[in-house]
C-alpha cells in the first residue's frame, strides 16, 4: 500500500468502540447439594432480581450491536472500523440509544428494583443478603453505556503511529472481507450440489439473500481498495444479479450452472484466504534476508543486489502482508520504477513496490 493509499484510507474509516456496563445480578450462593460427589468441583450462584427490565437492557444492548452490525468492518476485540460514509448513520442510531432509550431502560429497573427485592427476600429465605443490594442513586451507578468514535488522520509527529495503525487496520480489512465473501460463497455452493444419494441438497434462501446483501455492500465496505477481490466480487454481482431463488430451485439445469460458476469462485477466493494466518495472494510478502531474489526486485543505488545488502527483521518483527520492510542499517536502494530512496534504520518502508 502506498503512502498515498494510506492517506486516502485514513480519510474514508473511522474507529469505533462500544462501553455497556450494568448492575451484576448474580452472586455465588452456599447451599448444599443433593450429591455424593466433591462440592468443591461444583459452583452454584443465585439471582439477585428476577427482573424483567433488566433482562430488556441486555437484550437491547445486544441488539443495537447487531443494528450496526452490517455497517462495520471487523479489526479486533473491542474494536471495529467504521467507514467514514456510514459514520453519520450510526453515530445516530447510538445517540439515539445513549440518550434516550438506555436511560429510560434503566429509569424503569430502578423504580422496579425496591418490589422485587421484596420478591426476593420470599424467594431466597435464608440465602437473601441485604447488603448484596443496592437501590436509588448507588444503583444507578452501576449502569454505563457510552461509546467512542475517532480517526487516524494525525499530525506529522504522529504519522509513525498512524502508518503503524492503518497498516494494520488495513490488513484486517482486507482479510475479513475476502474470508466473508469465501464463507458466503462456499455455503451457497455447498447447497446447490447434492446429497452422497444424488438428490439436490435443501437449498435455504438466506444463503441466497445474505450473499446478495454482501455483494451489494461490498463497494463501501472495500476500503482498502482491495482489486484482485473487487474484481472477483464484480464476476459475482453480474452473475447473482436478477438470479431468484425459486427459480434456482425449480430448473436443474440453472442450478447446475450457477453450482458451477459459484464452485469456480470458491476456488479464486480459497487462493486468495489462508486458513492459518490467512494472507493474500495479491498482496507480495516482504523480502527478508532468506528470501530469493525476486523478479524485478530493488537493486543498490551503486546497481547492486537489493539483497547483497541482507535485510535483517529484528526476531519480534514478523514479515507483514504489505511491501516494505523493518531495516536495521541505512541503504539506498532503486525501486521497480526507477526511483530511489534511502531507508532509515528501524523505519517501515510501505510506500513503493521492490
Amino acid at each position: 500500500m502506498s503512502e498515498k493509499s494510506m492517506g486516502d484510507l485514513a480519510g474514508k474509516i473511522v474507529f469505533l468502540t462500544i462501553t455497556a456496563r450494568k448492575f451484576g445480578n448474580l452472586r455465588t450462593s452456599h447451599v448444599s447439594l443433593q450429591t455424593t460427589a466433591v462440592e468443591s468441583r461444583f459452583d452454584t450462584k443465585k439471582r439477585l432480581l428476577d427482573s424483567p427490565e433488566l433482562k430488556e437492557i441486555a437484550k437491547r444492548d445486544g441488539e443495537i450491536k447487531t443494528q450496526i452490525k452490517d455497517f462495520l468492518l471487523p479489526y479486533k476485540v473491542g474494536v471495529a472500523i467504521l467507514p467514514r460514509a456510514s459514520a453519520k448513520t450510526v453515530r445516530e442510531i447510538l445517540d439515539a440509544y445513549k440518550k434516550v432509550e438506555r436511560p429510560a431502560l434503566v429509569t424503569a429497573f430502578i423504580k422496579a428494583a425496591p418490589d422485587q427485592k421484596t420478591t426476593a427476600q420470599a424467594d431466597l429465605k435464608e440465602q437473601f443478603d441485604d447488603s448484596e443490594y443496592l437501590m436509588g442513586e448507588e444503583l444507578a451507578d452501576e449502569f454505563e453505556w457510552d461509546y467512542d468514535m475517532w480517526s487516524l488522520t494525525m499530525d506529522d509527529d504522529m504519522k509513525d503511529l498512524a502508518h503503524e495503525k492503518i497498516m494494520e487496520a488495513a490488513a484486517g480489512i482486507a482479510d475479513a472481507l475476502a474470508t466473508g465473501a469465501h464463507m458466503l460463497v462456499s455455503r451457497l455452493a455447498d447447497s446447490l450440489s447434492t446429497n452422497s444419494d444424488g438428490k439436490p441438497k435443501k437449498l435455504y434462501d438466506a444463503h441466497f439473500t445474505k450473499l446478495q446483501e454482501f455483494l451489494a455492500g461490498f463497494d463501501i465496505r472495500n476500503v482498502t481498495d482491495a482489486v484482485e477481490l473487487k474484481e472477483e466480487m464484480d464476476k459475482l454481482k453480474f452473475i447473482m444479479s436478477g438470479m431468484d431463488v425459486e427459480k434456482v430451485r425449480n430448473n436443474e439445469g440453472l442450478r447446475v450452472e450457477l453450482a458451477s460458476k459459484l464452485s469456480e469462485a470458491t476456488s479464486h477466493l480459497t487462493t486468495m484466504v489462508q486458513q492459518k494466518g490467512r494472507k493474500f495472494r495479491d498482496v507480495k510478502p516482504i523480502p527478508v534476508e532468506s528470501s530469493p531474489m525476486p523478479q524485478g526486485a530493488a537493486t543498490t543505488a551503486d546497481g547492486g543486489s537489493f539483497l547483497d545488502t541482507p535485510i535483517k527483521l529484528p526476531e519480534d518483527v514478523k514479515p507483514g502482508p504489505y511491501p516494505g520492510t523493518v531495516v536495521a542499517n541505512t541503504v539506498e536502494v532503486k525501486f521497480v520504477d526507477g526511483s530511489t530512496a534511502a531507508l532509515e534504520p528501524n523505519k517501515l518502508v510501505i510506500d513503493k513496490t521492490f
